[in-house]
């Protein structure tokens, strides 16, 4: 019954140490939102400086689906006239001169 107990004790340790070592090394740096939670928020600020001015209802951003990874089509209705775009999640931001990482697609 010793020997039961002290190899208990030991695989209980090793376990332990294991999982210490993998909560110590494991890279949290890289965690990202999903891609659709991306390319959904990217839609409404894109939706957001396209549209500039308030629009009157049945006017918004739509996640239509995934083209291929990190890639995205959307279709932005803007006062009566629906336009797609394509979002490319890892270089969509905004600056100066508008919008970076989004291409007009067909729908």
């Amino acid at each position: 019954m010793k020997w039961l107990g002290l190899t208990v004790g030991l695989l209980c340790a090793s376990l332990l140490l294991v999982g210490w070592v993998y909560l110590r090394d494991r890279d949290t740096s890289s965690w990202r939102p999903p891609e659709a939670q991306l390319a959904r928020a990217d839609a409404r600020v894109a939706f957001a400086v396209i549209g500039g001015v308030r629009c009157r209802p049945g006017c918004g951003a739509q996640v239509i689906g995934q083209i291929r990874p990190q890639r995205w089509l959307v279709r932005l209705a803007l006062r009566g006239r629906a336009q797609c775009l394509r979002i490319d999640v890892d270089t969509f931001a905004t600056g100066p001169r508008g919008l970076y990482g989004i291409q007009r697609s067909r729908c």
